[in-house]
């Protein structure tokens, strides 16, 4: 099942909150099936093993927990506080713990999830971010925590692209406790991460609009920075910026906002090497985020309103199928069932 998030009246949308799409047999977006009314809920996340999804409030700044009742979300006790514009929320793989990144204050908030999967605890702060270009920066630049991931190794990565870093953690019992951190260069923006089954990170730059490729090394399990690629073959514009990242089928795929695109990268060299392979139109308005699932793919524009539905062909190369009209969408998640 499709589901979506969207920005709401009280920050310019036209969203009324988050629900489920609607399906035709070939998996193409028809319409809205069912709503419940959240105040512009921006990024979703799922239960590994019950029917709770956990959305974030950038307007309010908090997390908020639902049973994915088949009739429609319905809420499950109330909203915990996060940070200034909460934009991320993910789940631990054994559905204990769900953490908050926040680009308003560039917090990150670790939450305790109960037995049913209730947020049983307000939010534990991890160590705020220091920025390791403060001098090449001059004045001070506000941390902005953006996406958390956990790791098959266990340890949970952050992206913080006001400081072009990211943060590698250890989930402890109270909250996150640093590891170690991976400097990305100045004035990236490093945005939203992909995993391959082997552990490699890679990740898409807002502001350079590229994909960097953080390896772990063999012996320390350290991040190291392995390889970039731009992601799209040829200059870019002031306006524009990567969005979303994900792997798919041995390939990458990226959504550029401005440029209005989605590209598509190979990657070789034991999955260090990658480079643009094609980009095609994002058949809308400022793409904020994408869903593969199967051979197709699911593109949230946000500024034209629409969710665009794409056929990935033989090569992985996504064809136009339809548009159906999605108020202001932020955010594509598929769960079974």
């Amino acid at each position: 099942m499709l589901w979506f998030g969207s920005y709401t009246s009280e920050m310019g949308g036209e969203g009324s909150g988050l629900g489920t799409l609607r399906l035709d047999e070939r998996g193409a977006v028809q319409d809205v099936a069912g709503v419940t009314p959240a105040a512009s809920p921006s990024f979703l996340a799922f239960h590994p093993s019950l029917p709770v999804v956990y959305a974030v409030s950038e307007s309010d700044g908090a997390l908020l927990a639902f049973r994915a009742d088949p009739a429609g979300p319905v809420p499950l006790g109330e909203p915990r506080a996060a940070g200034a514009a909460a934009c991320h929320v993910a789940v631990s793989g054994a559905g204990e713990a769900a953490i908050v990144c926040c680009w308003g204050d560039g917090t990150v908030n670790v939450y305790e999830l109960d037995d049913e999967g209730a947020l049983a605890s307000d939010s534990r702060r991890a160590a705020a971010s220091s920025d390791p270009h403060a001098a090449l920066a001059g004045e001070p630049r506000q941390s902005r925590a953006h996406e958390a991931v956990f790791l098959p190794s266990g340890l949970v990565a952050t992206t913080d692209l006001g400081h072009d870093v990211v943060r590698f953690w250890r989930l402890g019992a109270q909250s996150l406790e640093l590891d170690h951190e991976v400097v990305l260069p100045f004035g990236c923006g490093p945005r939203h991460m992909a995993i391959s089954a082997e552990g490699i990170l890679y990740v898409v730059t807002e502001f350079s609009i590229e994909v960097v490729v953080l390896a772990p090394d063999d012996a320390t399990a350290r991040y190291t920075i392995a390889g970039s690629s731009p992601v799209l073959p040829r200059p870019i514009d002031p306006d524009q910026s990567g969005a979303e990242i994900s792997l798919a089928g041995g390939l990458l795929y990226v959504t550029v906002r401005g440029a209005n695109r989605v590209a598509v990268l190979s990657v070789s060299g034991d999955g260090r090497v990658v480079a643009p392979l094609d980009d095609v139109d994002c058949a809308g308005d400022w793409p904020r985020h994408h869903l593969v699932h199967g051979d197709v793919l699911y593109v949230a524009n946000q500024r034209s309103g629409d969710v665009a539905t794409f056929e990935l062909d033989e090569r992985g190369i996504p064809g136009f199928v339809r548009s159906a009209p999605i108020g202001s969408p932020t955010v594509l998640a598929w769960r079974e069932g």
